[in-house]
């Protein structure tokens, strides 16, 4: 018997490891690992905390399950304390999770800091812009090669907040304490522990890292005073705008372009325009910190942005729909402020919809399909439009949001000729010109709608806003008098609107029988069970989901993709909703979504993490768009 059989046959059924140890030797154990600082570093480092030095001295050149030990331990340095709360199982897994908290007797933040839901929101969302550009300062991660045995981790990171301010758990801040939740990729070479990188990390990184970010003496008070009073500014405007009748605010001053179609930054050049409200739209606030601000109003009813191609409509409404949310000062877009259940309707073809009413839009559809409780794994443009403008009606939101660029054309209109074409009575689609008014006059529902191409829209808006050179001016007057010049003809609606339908929702335990939900970006990939999967074989039976051409669809995507959610800017707020999804298949939560949404609001961010402990990767998203994923999740169980 051959040498390799020999060594085949005696580790047979002892898995891999087993067997390349033998053939080639436990190579990255017999290595000794220096532990990797100098005397004076070591000896400063152990007279920060010696358990936890001596400790992970005692790891060094194990393997690297060895680190287990520090799971669930509480180690007491001079000035805070350190939690470890759960500990990667090598390293390639995701980083461990630890918190440090300090006394605020100790780290002394004043009570404005934390005195509202704003301004601790703002005080959480600048100490973790803080943290992290301190640590990536002072981080140093092992650089090897790239192989088994080459050195990785070393880093100690938090959760990066962008230019919009949201609730996060990144941080915490109270009267009693403030704690930062941080990730700690441990340090090794291949599965051996590098101890001496190790206590680098945990005895001078984080203690350097909590003397410039975690005590009061120590941060910039005024950029933290600053963004404190711009957020507490911002909520106070958005309070406001439905009491003189706006959807949205855009104050004189503000920088609306972006810095590229990738960057969410400012434009930074001379030749950018300031905003400046056109005077009969201008509009002012009192706001606690700025005092009187001044800008244009977007008036509730229908308004339409116009102009020439490159003239910055599309701008000007991106910058409307990122309004739902605060930003940072030196954003550019500190003074946007839109209606906060504002929400864009775009064009999605492909997207999951399930039992929603399309009837208001599509209607009479061939095959007998009923519109009713309208399915589909596939839908188009149009019946994804108005799928997504009901399931918004559902949740209540008061202004919708379009740009013509995404919407799909026979939406949106169809022009005199081709009435004459294809009659009413043979066109299963009213488009939105025919209900836009409607949903204002009686649904309440305002819609500001960017169109460049279709003149028709002049004879249903109340407010018409023309961009040249990036400079907004009122036209309504002209806009009216041309309509009147040059008359069209709008098909009145068959139907009415009628009232919304109130849809009661699950979401199987078999989705998360298997493994939770995991965000990725702005996916979620999902692993449901077979069981799941094979019940979803039979769609028409279980779910009524079909494809538009009356054909049968398994429905086994891996991923709930909510990249077409132009209003969800952080990929912890996707990490949010798949939590939230684990949860409503875990607790088996079933409701009305409009009653699901009123109890995660109302749950704090902390209690929605799916797994055992805290979290500092979550953002709330807003209960529109937890909403809009769960009506684009296929494994849920919608009933109208």
């Amino acid at each position: 018997m051959s040498p390799e059989k020999a060594i085949r046959g005696a580790f047979s059924g002892r898995g891999r490891g087993a067997y390349y140890k033998a053939r080639y030797g436990n190579k990255a154990a017999k290595r000794e690992l220096p532990a990797g600082n100098s005397t004076h570093i070591r000896n400063k480092c152990a007279n920060r905390q010696q358990e936890l030095f001596a400790l992970l001295d005692s790891l060094n050149n194990k393997q690297y399950g060895q680190y287990k030990q520090l799971t669930g331990k509480q180690f007491q340095f001079s000035d805070f304390l350190l939690i470890v709360d759960s500990i990667q199982s090598d390293a390639y897994a995701p980083p461990s999770r630890i918190r440090v908290q300090v006394d605020q007797k100790l780290a002394q933040f004043p009570a404005s800091c934390y005195s509202t839901k704003a301004r601790s929101v703002a005080s959480v969302h600048y100490l973790s812009k803080l943290a992290h550009q301190v640590l990536t300062r002072l981080n140093s991660p092992q650089g090897g090669s790239g192989g088994w045995h080459s050195a990785k981790g070393g880093a100690i990171a938090i959760d990066c907040p962008g230019q919009e301010v949201l609730e996060r758990t990144s941080a915490t801040i109270s009267e009693s304490i403030v704690e930062m939740r941080l990730t700690a990729a441990l340090p090794a070479a291949g599965r051996t522990i590098i101890a001496g990188a190790a206590q680098n990390m945990f005895l001078e990184v984080l203690p350097q890292m909590v003397e410039k970010v975690l005590l009061y003496r120590s941060v910039d008070s005024q950029k933290m005073h600053e963004i404190l009073c711009s957020v507490e500014d911002q909520e106070c405007l958005r309070q406001q705008l439905a009491g003189k009748g706006l959807v949205s605010f855009i104050g004189n001053g503000s920088v609306l372009p972006r810095a590229s179609g990738v960057s969410n930054l400012p434009l930074a050049s001379e030749d950018v325009v300031l905003f400046q409200s056109p005077p009969e739209l201008q509009v002012s606030f009192e706001l606690p910190n700025q005092g009187i601000v001044s800008g244009m109003g977007i008036r509730k009813g229908v308004t339409l942005i116009c102009g020439g191609g490159f003239n910055g409509k599309s701008t000007l409404l991106q910058a409307i729909e990122r309004g739902v949310y605060s930003h940072v000062p030196g954003d550019g877009r500190e003074l946007v402020v839109t209606d906060g259940t504002a929400t864009k309707i775009k064009a999605e073809e492909g997207r999951f919809i399930c039992r929603t009413d399309i009837r208001p839009f599509i209607n009479d559809l061939p095959l007998g399909k009923d519109a009713s409780a309208f399915s589909t794994s596939n839908a188009s443009g149009s019946t994804s439009m108005a799928a997504s403008i009901q399931e918004a009606i559902e949740i209540d939101v008061t202004a919708l949001l379009f740009d013509e660029d995404t919407c799909a054309t026979n939406f949106l209109v169809r022009d005199g000729r081709m009435q004459r074409l294809v009659s009413q009575e043979n066109e299963p689609i009213t488009p939105l010109i025919s209900r836009v008014r409607e949903l204002w006059e009686t649904k309440g529902i305002s819609s500001v709608l960017v169109i460049g191409g279709c003149g028709d829209y002049l004879d249903v808006a109340d407010n018409v806003i023309s961009m040249h050179g990036y400079v907004p001016s009122d036209v309504t007057a002209k806009a009216k008098d041309i309509a009147k010049a040059i008359p069209v003809s709008i098909e009145n609606p068959q139907t009415e609107i009628g009232p919304t339908i109130n849809r009661f929702v699950s979401v199987p335990k078999e989705l998360t029988a298997y493994k939770s939900p995991k965000a990725k970006g702005f996916s979620v990939a999902l692993f449901p069970s077979g069981k799941l999967l094979g019940s979803l074989a039979d769609t028409t039976s279980k779910t009524g989901v079909e494809t538009e051409d009356g054909k049968d669809e398994p429905g086994n995507l891996p991923e709930l993709d909510l990249t077409a959610l132009d209003q969800l800017v952080s990929a912890s707020q996707t990490r949010t909703i798949a939590s939230i999804i684990h949860m409503m298949s875990q607790h088996s939560m079933y409701g009305t979504i409009r009653d699901l949404l009123r109890e995660i609001s109302a749950a704090e961010l902390d209690s929605l993490h799916n797994g055992h402990g805290v979290v500092g990767n979550l953002a709330r998203p807003r209960s529109v768009e937890i909403a809009l994923a769960i009506n684009r999740l296929r494994y849920a169980q919608i009933q109208s």
